[in-house]
């Protein structure tokens, strides 16, 4: 005798899916753009993390008076170049996949919102690791203060990480997808 079982409590639900998802070249799109936004992040906000929780405390304040260059050991136009390629991926993604998601779903206006904030949260990132990382005087001027602007820095990248735990978890219907209407021929 075989017994079935049927999924009525909701917290079963995820091992019992309505739907999967199709996997078109689109749906490898999206995921690739998911794939190198994480990435993007996960290279941005962990070279500053790693400055500012492993680099900071091991400096003294001989290094920093001695003219050298503590923070990059001479390899600050490196750094320089990472942070211009994550930059650049994380903003074509994230534009790739706000605009995806915006097509696809029915989502509150109120998801604009967040979204803005999010952005706005992000461009000070972009901008503090690049004054950090970069060459001019402007950017010599602050890294006479790294403790501060790196902390700054993070404390915007945590922001953003957390709005966009909020994004991820916001209702989204997906809209309906309009086909071509079939006509019957009169006979």
């Amino acid at each position: 005798m075989v017994e079935t079982f049927a999924v009525t409590d909701p917290s079963w639900s995820v091992f019992a899916q309505v739907t999967m998802p199709e996997f078109s070249g689109m749906y490898w799109v999206q995921l690739a753009s998911r794939v190198l936004h994480v990435l993007g992040a996960i290279v941005l906000v962990g070279g500053l993390f790693y400055q500012r929780m492993i680099v900071l405390p091991r400096l003294r304040a001989s290094d920093a008076e001695a003219g050298t260059d503590p923070w990059y050991a001479g390899r600050r136009g490196a750094w320089a170049m990472w942070v211009g390629i994550a930059t650049l991926v994380l903003l074509a993604t994230g534009l790739f996949n706000f605009v995806q998601i915006i097509r696809t779903n029915d989502i509150a206006t109120s998801y604009h919102m967040i979204v803005g904030v999010k952005i706005l949260a992000a461009l000070v990132v972009f901008f503090l690791a690049a004054m950090l990382a970069g060459k001019s005087p402007l950017a010599d001027q602050f890294r006479q203060n790294m403790k501060l602007w790196l902390t700054a820095c993070l404390v915007a990248a945590m922001l953003v990480v957390m709005i966009g735990s909020v994004m991820r978890s916001y209702p989204r219907h997906l809209k309906p997808v309009a086909g071509p209407t079939l006509i019957a021929p009169s006979n």
